[in-house]
């Protein structure tokens, strides 16, 4: 009798081990999840996630006043007054395709926009983690046509889709200047090193068990970038080149971009 109660205090001992071991990581996780849940708060709840089979995700907040958006491709405002407007949503912006086994390609390009009405002015702003060491540059884009010079094709997602190509502005071909907010120039790792703790906290607040790679780089255009004129809609595209900046296994884990439209005006 004695060696069985013995026994049960030993199963009962490893079953509270187990429950303790259990209620542990649920702690670990609802900690996670309400972090989780306070950057997307923090980060304005009118967003959209991408993901693809090459484990590269886009995140796409759009900043107040409710007139300026981001959107995926064309965007056709209508002329007649009986016609609406035709708007690709943000979550069509599909960063797929990205294969670092191609022999000879240095970078994929993808076309954005940025569109609204009466404001007139807005700046754009990146954020991005550093998981696979690619970088990010943004240049001014004009419609195009499917021959011209580094085309970039998009497709519509209406009833009768249509095929529209955009190139970098060639009349201004340097990616929009920008500064970054919190990069760690003292990192050895390339090719911009990693983010310092400056905005550790607006990402992650009080959180602080995060891997160097999670630790977001934010970057922002240096001068405002012109909308509406006289308070009429605008549009105005965007190519976002992702580099990939030498790497050469598509084993890798998933990075996230943050894109964001921020008012000036």
């Amino acid at each position: 009798m004695e060696e069985n109660k013995i026994l049960g205090t030993e199963k009962n001992i490893e079953e509270s081990g187990k429950d303790d071991r259990s209620a542990k990581i649920k702690k670990i996780f609802s900690i996670i999840a309400f972090i989780m849940a306070m950057i997307l708060i923090v980060s304005i709840p009118v967003a959209a996630w991408f993901m693809t089979e090459k484990k590269l995700a886009a995140y796409a907040p759009i900043s107040s006043p409710q007139s300026l958006y981001i959107g995926a491709g064309h965007i056709h405002f209508a002329v007649d007054p009986d016609d609406t407007d035709e708007y690709e949503d943000v979550r069509y912006l599909y960063l797929d395709g990205i294969d670092v086994d191609e022999e000879g390609i240095d970078y994929y390009d993808y076309v954005f926009c940025v569109y609204g009405k009466a404001i007139g002015s807005f700046k754009l702003q990146l954020a991005y983690t550093t998981n696979n060491q690619f970088t990010y540059e943004i240049f001014y884009a004009t419609e195009s046509t499917e021959t011209s010079p580094g085309a970039v094709a998009y497709t519509t997602h209406g009833e009768t889709p249509s095929t529209y190509y955009y190139s970098i502005d060639s009349s201004n071909s340097s990616p929009i200047a920008g500064r970054f907010l919190n990069d760690n120039n003292n990192d050895p790792d390339p090719p911009n090193g990693l983010a310092d703790n400056t905005m550790h906290t607006d990402t992650y607040g009080s959180y602080n068990n995060v891997n160097k790679y999670a630790e977001p780089i934010y970057w922002q255009t240096s001068d405002a970038i012109r909308g509406s004129i006289r308070r009429e809609a605008f549009v105005r595209y965007f190519i976002l080149r992702v580099n990939i900046n030498g790497k050469t296994t598509n084993d890798r884990e998933t990075d996230v971009i943050c894109i964001a439209a921020k008012s000036t005006s």
